[in-house]
């Protein structure tokens, strides 16, 4: 079934639905003039009131979404006074007559089926060349800024004028588009740039370059959506790994959400609709299994709703941050609170962000997509290498621990290899610690350009690397890593007018379901075997 088509049947489910819980409404609206109130019978129709007050709408019923949300505000503050005033009889007797009167809030915004609804319109990247341009009149420095990039395997393109960039860019986009500032010979500029309305819809990367760090251009640069502005002379280990991140941003994988909703067809609806949208979701409708889950699925994001039987989110989203290892992961409330005390005070218990029902679609979207991207984006600033976007020591040794697990777990086989520039010092001492940065660099770019998109990669300290396979055995491994070393022995580096290349030592340790060594004694091993390889690839134990 397409996409619209399955949101269309959950809304048509909940329109079947609606007629035996307007009946056990005005089953329960009874208590409200009974001679003895059942309290359990009032809380029943709260939580079917707030119920109706955030799914309603979401299935095109405004009108009835609106008027739950407003008779349940009234029925509360009804639990809350003493009984027996002429007020709070009087009250009793009208909520009674208006929650009779619910079915004839029932309309649809619009035709059954008729409500527009996403499907994957937020996507990025669809359609555009896998390249990377750069426009820079300096024919030198971009040659010099073109053999860089293809060295790391980018598909780079050079243009020195902006009239033979402008004639390319009208027939094919790249991903990433690296201009300078300035373009001496054109008078060419960033402003000028901003008023052409050739950047106005193109769908691009920018990342700007500039002889000087003027603000002005810095401002109009952003307002042009600009990745990154680089001041020469550059910095260009820096400038090819903002590259690279943007590409990697652009290929991310999809962003995992975890609903937490006990509501099983608006939980079910908010699936769809975040699959439609290129998301991988998924449900939790037992609370208390909440640790468990996030151990599994490791979700970017947790959408929860406030109010639960027997539990409330507050509650919950305090249970997870209670784990070392969950307390930056984004919770958003979903909920048809409207008061905006109680929405601060729930934002006060280990949430980012209130959403109240009902959510609109491209509202949720664009919430969850935004959410995940700075989240990412933070996550890497306190786990990986300024330089070269790798993981830290601390966080790849947590990382070797949890494959460890894993694979003793499920009864895999996993590798540990450790890795070494060969000769740094004397690269440091000749050529100054810039080159040896950009040597440093290039390993981790090589690493993610020719490893496998789930092997982890991480910088162990100075010129040392460690990298986790999982799922893969010796002789696999060896040969990936073989690949990876030959390939950095062909790069060639360039200091002044020195053309030089750089050699890389590997060691490689192997777990299996029946080896009894522990994370850090694998660690050990590919340590030893790094330091008996040398210029060859050694496996410690073979």
């Amino acid at each position: 079934m397409r996409f619209n088509e399955q949101l269309q049947a959950l809304q048509q489910q909940y329109r079947e639905k609606l007629p035996d819980i307007l009946s056990q409404i005005r089953g329960l609206a009874d208590s409200l003039v009974a001679e003895q109130q059942s309290t359990a019978d009032l809380e029943a129709l709260a939580e079917h009131l707030h119920k109706i007050a955030g799914s309603a709408g979401t299935f095109g019923l405004s009108a009835l979404s609106t008027q739950a949300a407003l008779l349940d505000q009234r029925l509360e503050a009804v639990l809350a006074a003493e009984p027996g005033s002429d007020w709070y009889q009087g009250e009793c007797r009208l909520l009674k007559t208006e929650l009779y009167d619910l079915e004839r809030f029932t309309a649809p915004d619009q035709l059954p089926g008729a409500r527009p609804v996403l499907s994957g319109q937020l996507a990025t990247g669809a359609g555009l060349a896998a390249e990377v341009w750069l426009l820079e009149d300096d024919e030198l420095l971009g040659s010099s800024l073109l053999a860089h990039l293809e060295a790391f395997n980018f598909k780079a393109r050079l243009f020195t004028s902006f009239a033979q960039m402008t004639e390319a860019f009208a027939q094919q986009q790249p991903e990433v588009l690296v201009l300078d500032v300035m373009l001496g010979t054109e008078g060419r500029s960033v402003d000028f740039l901003q008023h052409t309305g050739l950047l106005k819809d193109a769908r691009s990367r920018l990342i700007f370059i500039s002889a000087k760090d003027d603000f002005r251009a810095r401002l109009q640069a952003a307002s042009l959506g600009a990745e990154g502005f680089f001041i020469k002379p550059l910095d260009v280990p820096k400038l090819v790994t903002r590259v690279e991140q943007v590409l990697t941003r652009l290929h991310a994988p999809v962003e995992r959400v975890l609903i937490v909703d006990d509501d099983k067809l608006l939980a079910r609806y908010y699936q769809e609709l975040l699959r439609g949208a290129g998301m991988h979701a998924e449900i939790l409708q037992e609370p208390e299994r909440i640790i468990e889950v996030l151990e599994q699925k490791y979700p970017d994001i947790v959408l929860m709703d406030l109010q639960m039987p027997g539990i409330s989110g507050q509650n919950l989203a305090a249970v997870v941050r209670q784990y070392e290892q969950w307390v930056g992961l984004p919770i958003v409330y979903l909920s048809a609170e409207h008061d905006p005390h109680q929405q601060l005070k729930a934002l006060n218990q280990g949430a980012d962000d209130f959403l109240t029902k009902p959510v609109d679609d491209a509202h949720l979207i664009t919430a969850v997509k935004s959410r995940v991207v700075r989240s990412r984006q933070l996550l890497e600033l306190m786990t990986k290498d300024s330089l070269t976007g790798l993981l830290k020591h601390a966080t790849i040794k947590d990382s070797i621990n949890r494959e460890w697990a894993i694979a003793k777990r499920k009864g895999e086989t996993f590798c540990v290899s450790m890795l070494d520039i060969d000769h740094f010092k004397q690269v440091n001492d000749r050529f100054g610690h810039g080159t040896g940065d950009e040597v440093i660099a290039s390993v981790a770019t090589l690493l993610r350009q020719r490893l496998r998109a789930t092997d982890i990669l991480g910088r162990y300290g100075g010129e040392e690397f460690a990298v986790l396979m999982g799922s893969c055995d010796v002789a696999a491994a060896k040969a990936v890593l073989e690949d990876f070393r030959q390939r950095f022995e062909d790069l060639q580096f360039t200091s002044e007018d020195t053309s030089f290349s750089v050699t890389i030592s590997i060691g490689l340790a192997e777990y299996r379901p029946d080896m009894d060594v522990d994370a850090e004694t694998l660690l050990v091993n590919a340590d030893k075997a790094l330091y008996e390889a040398k210029k060859r690839l050694a496996v410690y134990g073979a």
